[in-house]
Order: structure tokens, then sequence, then C-alpha cells
């Protein structure tokens, strides 16, 4: 995506108070986003797909 279609994106999103006044926050958002895009790999299986999981047994009880 370039940078034009991203802050487009980001403007149709409703992201524009956050586009006005951290604008290069957001452009440094849209690189980033692009290089690790293309860093994932395209060819894996469903077997190799990552799962992302919560277990919920493990969750510390809140605090009282």
């Amino acid at each position: 995506m370039a940078e034009d279609d991203g802050l487009r994106a980001a403007r149709a999103a409703g992201l524009t108070r956050f586009l006005d006044e951290h604008p290069q926050q957001l452009r440094g958002a849209l690189k980033s986003a692009a290089d690790l895009a293309r860093r994932l790999p395209r060819d894996l299986s469903p077997v190799e797909e990552p799962a992302h999981t919560l277990n919920l047994s493990s969750t510390p009880e809140p605090s009282r």
C-alpha cells in the first residue's frame, strides 16, 4: 500500500483527528506495517499457521 493510499484509508476509517495531530506517527506506523507485511511468509500450510489461543486457566484472579 502506498503512503497516500494509507493516509486516505486512515481518513476513511475516521482517523482524521489523529492524522491531523500526529501525521508523522501515522506515516511511520504505515511504513512499519508495510515492512512487517513484506516479511511474513506467504506459503504456510494450515498446519503451520500460528494458533492464537487464550488459556483462561492460567489467568491470575484479580486482587481484591
